[in-house]
């Protein structure tokens, strides 16, 4: 896995139990502390993390926000502050555009929340010093079981730990405060499931099969480009980010143009359409996030292919004609009712 997504040689690696977010939270609970932090929220799990620092008393905390479907101004950084953040936000649809901002000279760690972004994008490793992900999400592997990789400099910053108590399932250091080495070379935590192990191996060889990292993220620029020119040619419809530079390219995230479907208001074109296309067995769980005004989360990372995800655009098409004008079922529909395409979980 480390090799498909690039890796430096330099980093540790090491499998942990709760999928990304118990990386995420292992990262944030052994790391932090030594220096202030700045938080970017820029979707729900954002909040999670600065929520989670707060409440455990890990950091001074620094929260940079912005308006729901952006990512928050990343000027003003404090070097010597670390930084967390979440490189693609599945419930909003952002990501940051780059991490230029971010000085490659910095003092302070830079904790990345990838558990959708990993496989889907290129990461800038130069700019990241720990980096959390899931086996389930851009692979399509079995979920429960997600990964970490620590820098160099994380390594160090690991080894001369303040001690902070940390409970022994997100330990990842020795009792002498060493780090834990056998952890990253293969003994884990908790054991994982041997029927998760092996549905992950198929995953990794299915994608070096296709052609490795570039060839997944090439995957992942042709499911946009047909989201892209559906959104661009559909009047009734737009992007959520509304920023085309902060706009996840896997996690599409739509909603409704104000005013669409005449009199009736959108979040019941959009309860309507979902339930149609359910019935119709044309797309399941594509729910806009709670948070978000009415529309749809589709995602269109590696697995998916751009030929069902423009099956899916017919399909909704048809959906909003059928509940803005009540129209019936047409005897002959183009996309065939055994394509599926999956939304966010």
């Amino acid at each position: 896995m480390a090799c498909l997504l690039e890796l430096p040689d330099s980093w540790l690696c090491g499998i942990v139990p709760g999928s990304g977010t118990g990386a995420c939270s292992m990262a944030l609970q052994n790391l932090l502390g030594p220096v202030p932090v700045e938080t970017f929220l820029s979707d729900s799990f954002s909040h999670h993390w600065a929520n989670e620092i707060d409440a455990l008393a890990l950091a001074p905390q620094t929260r940079h926000s912005c308006c729901y479907g952006d990512f928050p101004n990343t000027s003003g950084i404090d070097p010597g502050n670390d930084i967390v953040l979440v490189l693609n936000g599945t419930s909003s649809g952002v990501c940051p555009p780059d991490l230029d901002w971010i000085p490659a000279d910095r003092e302070g760690l830079v904790i990345a929340d990838a558990v959708s972004a990993a496989f889907t994008r290129h990461i800038d490793f130069d700019r990241v010093d720990v980096l959390c992900w899931s086996w389930q999400k851009a692979l399509g592997g079995e979920g429960g079981h997600g990964m970490i990789a620590l820098s160099p400099r994380a390594q160090a910053r690991l080894k001369a730990g303040e001690g902070r108590p940390v409970a022994k399932l997100m330990r990842l250091h020795n009792p002498d405060g060493s780090v834990n080495n056998a952890f990253f070379g293969g003994r884990t935590i908790s054991t994982p499931s041997m029927f998760a192990t092996e549905d992950i191996h198929s995953a990794l060889d299915w994608a070096e099969a296709c052609g490795g990292l570039s060839a997944l993220v090439k995957r992942v620029g042709d499911n946009y480009s047909v989201m892209a020119d559906w959104v661009n040619a559909t009047s009734w419809i737009d992007w959520l980010c509304t920023n085309p530079g902060a706009r996840s390219r896997c996690s599409i995230t739509l909603r409704l143009q104000p005013g669409a479907g005449e009199k009736k208001d959108s979040g019941k074109i959009v309860s309507g359409m979902i339930r149609l296309l359910e019935a119709e067995g044309a797309a399941l769980d594509i729910w806009s996030y709670g948070d978000a005004p009415p529309g749809f989360r589709i995602w269109a990372g590696p697995t998916v292919e751009a030929d069902d995800l423009a099956l899916l655009c017919e399909w909704l098409d048809w959906a909003h004609r059928k509940v803005c004008e009540a129209t019936t079922m047409p005897d002959r529909i183009i996309a065939p009712q055994q394509k599926l395409a999956y939304g966010e979980s």
